[in-house]
């Protein structure tokens, strides 16, 4: 699944691509990947005719700016945006829309899994709306402070694993960087949050930016779960030190990496430098 860095990767190629192209023509294949509005028809016909004028990320969604409307994209799973010439079919089995640009080339949304939405709305208040409006802020944010996450998370019962993942209480971290995260910082991630210290909660933040800005530095994490477009692949996984290392010696005391499920979660941990 893509998370913050791998959904920045992507933001910054499409900038170098549709930027302040002109839309001549719209299709929603697959009509379930219009959350707002669900008349398609209705959407088509607004977004014809418009350009792009920014592309900005929140979170893990994209966002597509024209001058009264945004189309916010979340990609979920293995969602994909292709560049390519009109009428291409990369895959035409999941290409669930197209936009078509008054220059010949369409930015086409792939997605094997269907799990991908679109929100199509005014842009003076669509981060009053959901899907944003219930997003905490992101790790790199000033509001992310240990007496933020203090307030939100040390009266929890659930595990910190869990609580990280959480996008109301800190927006953009997922799976793989959750379990990263941790190991940084030195926390197992069955502690509960109600036994998080003011120095875990330091650990956590500085944990998060280092390792997420020098995600977003290499192109995020491409592993068999999901690969961005245009063959643009991450070089984050070359440095993860538990993530998917099961049985692997710890990078730091040699002790086998060992993983269990937590909240149907499957999460990578030392045993010896993460004791619980």
């Amino acid at each position: 699944m893509p998370e913050l860095p791998e959904v920045e990767t992507v933001v910054r190629t499409l900038r170098k691509l549709v930027l302040n192209k002109k839309i001549t023509k719209a299709k929603i294949v697959y009509p379930n990947l219009l959350k707002q509005p669900t008349d398609t028809q209705q959407f088509e016909s607004e977004i014809t005719g418009q350009k792009i004028l920014a592309i900005e990320r929140i979170a893990k969604h994209i966002i597509f700016v024209f001058q009264n409307k945004v189309l916010i994209s979340h990609l979920r799973m293995e969602g994909k945006w292709f560049f390519e010439p009109e009428g291409a079919q990369t895959n035409i089995k999941h290409q669930e829309a197209y936009f078509i640009f008054d220059d010949g080339m369409q930015l086409a949304y792939y997605d094997t899994r269907k799990f991908g939405t679109l929100h199509w709305q005014d842009i003076d208040n669509f981060r009053e709306q959901k899907p944003l409006v219930t997003l905490g802020p992101e790790p790199f944010s000033e509001l992310v402070t240990p007496n933020y996450l203090a307030k939100r998370i040390n009266k929890s019962s659930k595990h910190i694993k869990t609580i990280l993942l959480d996008q109301t209480i800190i927006s953009g971290i997922g799976n793989i960087y959750d379990d990263e995260i941790l190991f940084a910082a030195k926390i197992h991630p069955l502690k509960l949050g109600a036994d998080i210290s003011q120095i875990d909660f330091e650990n956590i933040i500085d944990s998060s930016r280092d390792i997420l800005a020098k995600s977003v530095e290499m192109g995020g994490t491409t592993i068999d779960s999901y690969q961005s477009a245009h063959g643009i692949d991450g070089k984050f996984q070359n440095f993860l030190k538990v993530h998917t290392r099961v049985n692997k010696p710890c990078l730091e005391c040699q002790t086998l990496i060992t993983k269990i499920k937590v909240n149907g979660r499957g999460t990578y941990f030392c045993p010896q430098c993460q004791v619980l």
